[in-house]
């Protein structure tokens, strides 16, 4: 009995070794990092995957840098951030498939394009509080509850688009519109004719074309038959784009080119040349631009994130390279000063505190035209191309151009039905 109580001497190792890990092991298990996971719910396949794939590239590198430096803290706990993805192909009933892959993932914040996609999952965010980014201010409405415009509030920089060409081309009187006959269409057109009747530009012809529509030389033909001095092609879509920019250099336009994106500007320039797209008016800036870091103030070392996302993926910049990281910052301060991942309590602290937008402060707002005041307002830069290349022209007021010229907004909006009491 004596001698079944006696250890040999590395039995007594092994036990101390034992001891020693179990005394240890609190302390380990208090200083694993918890995560927590965001979703890109948007189009990776078919021609929009143009906006979708870069969107969820550029999440995935801002969800490493954060970790990289630590991660989130919310709630006295430090968390990594996973980006899970789904592919939306802005299809209505993929995209409520991928909404219910992300409930059942846990997702903690969800970002699309907006658009059609969030036609189709509202009633089921709203059932789920499923906190939602868009790059549509337009998506907004009185029942859409857990749906946030933190970043682009498209399409209210058009009136600073127009504002500016008038500065630096005083005499211009006249301008030929188009864009594709959807909601994106409609709401972007009935914006930009605010503000060209704002700047007192007399629109010679405006029209819609459907979204199957693949010659575009009638379109384009119709447009210059008016002969304006500036030609407006909205927000058509970047393929779109290209093809009327094409036919605009084809048919011997010589004038500016507004649009809201210029994603495949390297192409238009290739199918047509500098000397014909110099001038022509966006509003996205390349993460290179000399000024950026001053422009991008609420985007974390902007030059630096620009540098990693091209490391990480070549020669595949695009204008939402940086919009759902943008997006991942303000949900980040809300968060984190919230100090839960509850979306009634973010939004809640979101409001009281409103996050630093992108480009500098902004202000909760939308209830004028959309029932809510559910989109992050501030400045937005005009871009400009020179040399093949667009160049930060300069930075505008949102929120101020929009009060100067409200009543204008508004008529406009009422034409196309879009107003909150026309849209229940």
């Amino acid at each position: 009995m004596i001698n079944s109580l006696k250890m040999t001497r590395r039995q007594a190792l092994l036990s101390a070794a034992a001891g020693t890990s179990l005394l240890a092991m609190p302390g380990l298990l208090k200083a694993q990092t918890k995560t927590v996971k965001v979703g890109a719910l948007a189009p990776l396949t078919g021609d929009l995957s143009l906006w979708g794939l870069p969107a969820k590239n550029g999440a995935e590198v801002w969800a490493a840098r954060v970790n990289k430096a630590g991660g989130i803290k919310v709630g006295g706990e430090q968390y990594n951030v996973e980006v899970v993805s789904f592919d939306g192909a802005y299809i209505a009933e993929k995209t409520l498939q991928g909404a219910r892959a992300f409930q059942d993932q846990d997702v903690k914040f969800t970002m699309i394009i907006g658009g059609d996609d969030w036609s189709a999952m509202q009633d089921f965010s709203n059932r789920n509080k499923m906190l939602t980014s868009t790059l549509y201010v337009s998506d907004l409405n009185p029942d859409s509850t857990y749906l946030i415009a933190p970043v682009e509030a498209h399409p209210f920089y058009f009136g600073l688009g127009v504002e500016y060409l008038k500065k630096v081309e005083p005499n211009i009187k006249t301008i030929s519109l188009c864009a594709q006959d959807d909601v994106t269409g409609r709401t972007s057109l009935a914006y930009w004719r605010a503000g060209f009747d704002a700047h007192g530009l007399e629109i010679v012809s405006d029209e819609y074309f459907d979204n199957s529509t693949t010659d575009f030389a009638p379109v384009v033909s119709s447009m210059l038959a008016a002969k304006p001095e500036a030609v407006c092609i909205d927000t058509t879509y970047p393929s779109v784009a290209l093809l009327l920019v094409e036919q605009l250099f084809t048919q011997g336009y010589k004038g500016r080119i507004l649009h809201a994106g210029l994603e495949l500007l390297p192409d238009m320039v290739k199918r047509t040349s500098k000397e014909f797209m110099e001038g022509s008016i966006a509003f996205f800036p390349r993460f290179d631009d000399a000024s950026i870091t001053k422009t991008a103030s609420g985007f974390t070392d902007a030059s630096g994130f620009y540098s990693e996302y091209n490391t990480a993926h070549p020669n595949e910049w695009n204008n939402t390279s940086w919009e759902f990281p943008a997006a991942l910052e303000v949900w980040k301060q809300g968060v984190e000063k919230a100090g839960t991942f509850d979306a009634d309590a973010v939004l809640e602290s979101m409001k009281a505190n409103p996050p630093k937008h992108i480009f500098g402060e902004a202000k909760w707002w939308g209830k004028d035209l959309f029932g809510i005041d559910n989109a992050l307002l501030g400045n937005w830069p005009i871009v400009v191309v020179k040399d093949g290349k667009v160049e930060i022209a300069e930075v505008g007021d949102q929120a101020a151009w929009y009060e100067a010229h409200k009543d204008k907004v508004e008529a406009r909006f009422r034409e196309e039905d879009l107003m909150p009491d026309q849209r229940r």
